[in-house]
């Protein structure tokens, strides 16, 4: 399928056809799970530091929990809820986190490297200030999380929503999007050069002139923003 370049020349967008694509390749979390410790995550109160490490956490709902600052390494949780829960600066590091609900969330200003969401719901989870490396969501419910003022030095997501995200101020490295649904999508002051949509659907998005330079599209995006920005049809 051919795809189409978004340009901005002579104070107007120009719509280039494209043929290649970028390949953006995710490094997998270190995480050996045959020797994980089956645990609760109430045993991160046992450390002082609030450090919690090469454990396994299965159907276990954790409610209301404010924590300043957890750090959570080599670990998979597995059907896990943490309901309206306060983790500032939580530190992940080779996490894996298989069919668990993070909705409504406050996981501000925190860093995460090397981490997998696979089948979570994270409906208006709010990771405002944080740092992304090697951050992957595959087939995800992100509908309404804040996705603000990120730094991505790599991140993919893959067969998931992402309605109604907001996603500004963002410094984007490698990022990819596939297969996703972004319908009312707002992302403002971000650079979007190089980002590849073209297989993502939706039918109302909101990108300011900043972020459509050299965006990647497909014909039927391409004729959206052309109706949008230029008044024509194509």
């Amino acid at each position: 399928m051919s795809n189409y370049f978004l340009i901005f020349l002579n104070q107007k967008f120009v719509i280039i056809q494209v043929m290649n694509q970028l390949e953006v390749e995710m490094e997998q979390p270190k995480l050996s799970e045959e020797y994980l410790t089956e645990a609760s995550f109430f045993k991160i109160f046992d450390e002082e530091d609030f450090l919690f490490n090469n454990n396994h956490v299965k159907n276990e709902v954790i409610e209301g929990q404010s924590i300043n600052h957890p750090m959570l390494e080599q670990s998979l949780f597995e059907h896990v809820t943490f309901s309206e829960c306060d983790f500032e600066k939580l530190d992940l590091t080779d996490v894996i986190f298989k069919n668990c609900d993070l909705s409504n969330c406050h996981l501000n200003n925190s860093s995460i490297f090397r981490v997998k969401f696979v089948g979570c719901k994270m409906m208006g989870t709010d990771f405002t200030g944080s740092y992304f490396n090697n951050v992957q969501f595959e087939n995800c419910l992100l509908d309404f999380a804040n996705l603000n003022e990120l730094t991505f030095k790599g991140a993919s997501f893959a067969e998931s929503s992402l309605k109604d995200v907001s996603f500004n101020d963002n410094k984007l490295g490698q990022v990819k999007f596939t297969d996703c649904d972004l319908n009312e999508m707002m992302i403002l002051n971000t650079k979007l050069k190089g980002i590849d949509l073209s297989s993502c659907r939706f039918e109302k998005i909101e990108i300011d002139e900043f972020g459509l330079r050299g965006l990647k599209i497909n014909r039927e995006q391409a004729a959206f923003f052309a109706m949008m920005y230029l008044g024509v049809r194509i």
